[in-house]
């Protein structure tokens, strides 16, 4: 190299993207992803650094972390606005990649005792996790034990729910928060919305609502898809 020529400058993007894949991969190691109410004041707030590094970075780096990295969102008294707030940002494109991530966690927390207010943000969730024609992650929900006040209350709106899909939606939070709805987990097993769910795997048919709660058809039980008692909370 001549005196007079300068030294060439790298930069990330001269590397492969394979290796800049794994680059990203080694520092979103331990990076866990917090989702707060929209209400929080916190520096958890903050996007990751990689994120505000570039444009190509982040278009880069955010397949990753929605497929990846640890997703805890905070829930408190069922409200869903800092959730939704966070979805509704996640391009249509990257949603499928939010579906391959197999570590998503909805924390649930109550701290009022008197009955839950079906606020819209609960409405909205539970409408977007009813969507059959939009991707729909594996959340998992996590929760203390409710009061008995709000245990009441939640299990009466969830015998009420006329839409299964909701309803299915609203038993896995339920479960989590030891809410018991009375039905088939005591003869068959496991949750209400794990019977629900095999019912429509099985029949989707085979169920319909009713004021007191979801029922299978005479005709399902005849043909024993719903050996347990078919009325739930009657």
């Amino acid at each position: 190299m001549s005196a007079q020529e300068e030294p060439k400058h790298l930069t990330i993007f001269d590397l492969p993207a394979e290796l800049r894949v794994e680059i990203y991969k080694l520092v979103l190691e331990n990076v866990i992803v917090h989702i707060l109410p929209l209400r929080a004041n916190s520096s958890r707030n903050c996007p990751h650094a990689l994120i505000r590094t570039s444009r190509q970075v982040r278009n880069e780096v955010l397949p990753l972390i929605h497929s990846l990295c640890p997703i805890r969102a905070n829930v408190t008294d069922f409200d869903f606005s800092g959730m939704l707030a966070w979805i509704q940002r996640i391009p249509s494109s990257q949603e499928a990649n939010l579906c391959k991530n197999q570590n998503l966690r909805v924390m649930l927390c109550t701290t009022s005792t008197k009955p839950v207010c079906m606020g819209a943000e609960l409405r909205k969730w539970l409408h977007m996790r009813a969507d059959q024609h939009r991707p729909q992650p594996a959340w998992e929900y996590k929760g203390a034990q409710a009061q008995a006040v709000v245990a009441n209350d939640l299990r009466r709106r969830c015998k009420r729910m006329p839409e299964m899909g909701k309803r299915l939606e609203l038993l896995r939070m339920l479960d989590a928060m030891r809410v018991v709805i009375p039905g088939p987990r005591e003869s068959q097993g496991g949750g209400m919305a794990m019977w629900l769910q095999s019912m429509l795997a099985t029949s989707p048919s085979a169920l319909y609502a009713t004021p007191y709660g979801w029922e299978a058809s005479p005709a399902e039980c005849n043909h024993g898809i719903a050996s347990a008692s078919p009325t739930h909370g009657r």
